[in-house]
């Protein structure tokens, strides 16, 4: 049963109780007495009041509660497309800074440079935006540690196998990268 639908019968259950203390009131010529009515009306104004505020903060709360749910569920729906796609962007990236230096200035090495980017334009477009963890220090919010190498300094990292990417201001992926150990 909805609020809506509570509201409503409790708004009937009022009336009715209303109505039958109004039937109490009459004297045995039919007359209100007006005074009685005034004392259990003061009692039950503050009743209603009361009931009336908390309905509507009821009320205030249920929107904001499905506000913030439909914008999860979009966020949810977006970050399954989106990580469908990291993917396919990640093997570009790869076949990018893997070519061999003979073939770079190949009319297909060409087009696979020019589709990546447009790629990574149309995802900054729909928010997604992409970040370079290479020597920066690790955060454990952003980059999963997947090997650590001897090297200069302590947890910064040498190596990213995938970028870490952010819609609007969560994070959609984490970086895998490897670290140096300080050794």
């Amino acid at each position: 049963m909805t609020n809506e639908e509570k509201n409503k019968i409790e708004e009937e259950d009022i009336i009715e109780q209303m109505e039958d203390e109004i039937e109490e009131l009459e004297n045995k010529e039919g007359d209100i007495n007006e005074d009685k009515i005034d004392e259990s009306l003061s009692v039950e104004d503050e009743s209603y009041k009361d009931k009336l505020a908390r309905t509507m903060a009821d009320f205030d709360n249920f929107k904001k509660r499905t506000d913030r749910d439909r914008s999860d569920m979009i966020f949810f729906l977006k970050q399954d497309i989106f990580k469908k796609i990291l993917p396919r962007l990640d093997d570009l990236d790869r076949i990018i800074k893997n070519t061999p230096d003979e073939l770079i200035n190949n009319a297909l090495f060409e087009w696979v440079k020019s589709m990546q980017s447009k790629l990574v334009d149309d995802l900054e477009k729909m928010w997604v935006k992409p970040f370079e963890s290479l020597w920066n220090e690790v955060n454990p919010d952003m980059h999963d540690v997947m090997t650590t190498i001897p090297g200069k300094k302590d947890w910064i990292i040498c190596d990213e196998f995938e970028k870490w990417y952010m819609l609007n201001d969560k994070v959609l992926r984490h970086a895998k990268v490897v670290v140096w150990s300080g050794d």
